[in-house]
């Protein structure tokens, strides 16, 4: 019955968005984009507790739906709604609520995008945006909203000399009373040069909602989290080979109730290339290499926290964890986390075993599409930690093989696995994990 009352939620809004759309038309809107988004998945992970006298297994199917619609009021507005659902098969109104990086994770329709987009105004030099939308700086090292979508209100402007500036602010959390907010902004400046591409960033993060803060094993609540980083990015796209490089630098400050305040510090440095080639006979190939790296904490500066750790940084695919590796899902500063996989990441949920911080990656891959219809991925990956309290700083290897099967231009099927082998980090009494997963895709 619950999953019944869920699924009609969906229906209704459906049926609601479909009606205004009807009257919108009938006032002759010159144009109207409808469309749903629709992807069905399973997971399986076997030892998902990398503990080895356990063998725990999380098994799941979950849905993605989003259903949107685009109108074009005239040449000069753009109106746009997007509603989504996320759900797990079986837990709508279980009682057992997820913690999650969305508003409601149970099948209940929510609110991603709801915003006018005007982008000829000042003479066609300013392109503005207003409500809730997404916002993706660069990868998403430093500025994803994951499919969340940001309360915001963003201006891109064309500059002289081939310059562009996209600036933004976002309220993130709203206290009401006194000043308990939390707020998201940023500045960046871009430029095409030949077959580069230039950019330089400025983003800043404002917390005043009392988080908890983890420093190596001591948490305390916290008055005000202060954090900005200074960023520069370069992407280069060669014939049939690509290059992307990205280093940025973090600064702030934490005030803690009852501790000295702690300085801000840290850097997040990556780089990959690409490349790829036509054969008559087998189709596409293609490598590719990456380097990644985020410092950690340094243990012996008591009043500074060395880590570096995007609080908005991509991280989340529906219900599944986005990062170098399908499971371990690795970022710069946290990764899939054994306790609690679901929950958001935070310095008291990194992913990573207590006291460890920051996380270098290196990783191969290599790919193929054969007769356009399948693409074949397989990567390998290491990680190991910045900083450690104890012990080696391994935290672990994992292979990923994916295989994509694009059945119509409409629908697409995705089977993966994986093998995670957790590191020493872990402890001792730890054994690999097995991921399997396949998801069916379908857009209208």
């Amino acid at each position: 019955m619950t999953s019944q009352v869920s699924r009609s939620h969906i229906l209704l809004s459906i049926a609601a968005a479909a009606f205004f759309a009807a009257g919108s038309v009938h006032a002759d809107i010159p144009s109207l984009n409808m469309g749903m988004n629709y992807r069905l998945g399973g997971v399986s992970n076997d030892n998902a507790d990398y503990q080895d006298k356990t063998k725990d297994k999380l098994n799941y199917y979950n849905h993605v739906m989003r259903f949107y619609m685009t109108s074009w009021l005239n040449e000069d507005v753009e109106a746009s709604l997007r509603v989504q659902s996320i759900d797990i098969w079986g837990l709508e109104g279980s009682g057992l609520p997820l913690n999650t990086h969305y508003p409601k994770a149970d099948g209940t329709p929510w609110i991603e995008h709801a915003y006018i987009h005007m982008p000829n105004m000042m003479w066609n030099k300013l392109d503005l945006t207003l409500g809730r939308q997404s916002i993706v700086i660069g990868d998403g090292t430093l500025v994803s909203d994951d499919d969340l979508g940001f309360n915001a209100i963003r201006g891109q402007v064309n500059l002289p000399w081939k310059w562009e500036m996209d600036l933004f602010t976002a309220k993130v959390q709203e206290g009401l009373v006194g000043t308990k907010d939390k707020d998201l902004s940023g500045l960046v400046l871009g430029t095409d040069r030949g077959y580069k591409r230039w950019e330089l960033g400025w983003i800043r993060e404002v917390d005043k909602t009392g988080t908890v803060y983890a420093l190596g094993t001591t948490t305390t609540t916290t008055t005000k989290i202060l954090r900005q980083f200074y960023d520069i990015r370069l992407f280069g796209n060669l014939k049939d080979a690509y290059y992307k490089l990205e280093y940025a630098m973090q600064s702030g400050k934490v005030h803690r109730n009852g501790a000295t305040i702690l300085d801000l510090k840290g850097v997040g440095e990556k780089l990959e290339l690409g490349a790829q080639t036509d054969t008559a006979r087998y189709g596409r190939f293609g490598v590719k290499a990456l380097y990644a790296r985020g410092s950690g904490d340094d243990e012996g500066s008591y009043n500074a926290d060395e880590s570096f750790r995007p609080s908005f940084g991509k991280r989340w695919d529906g219900l599944q964890r986005s990062g170098y590796g399908k499971h371990f899902a690795g970022t710069l500063s946290d990764a899939y986390s054994p306790s609690d996989c679901f929950a958001p990441a935070s310095t008291t949920n990194s992913g990573l075993p207590a006291g460890f911080s920051g996380i270098q990656t290196w990783g191969f891959g290599v790919f193929t599409t054969q007769r356009v219809q399948w693409t074949a991925n397989l990567d390998y990956y290491t990680y190991t930690a910045q900083t450690k309290p104890t012990g080696k700083s391994d935290l672990g290897s994992e292979f990923d093989l994916d295989i994509i099967y694009r059945y119509t231009g409409f629908v697409t099927f995705h089977f993966g696995g994986s093998y995670f082998f957790p590191g020493d980090a872990y402890g001792t009494n730890v054994s690999r994990v097995m991921r399997l997963s396949t998801d069916a895709r379908v857009h209208f």
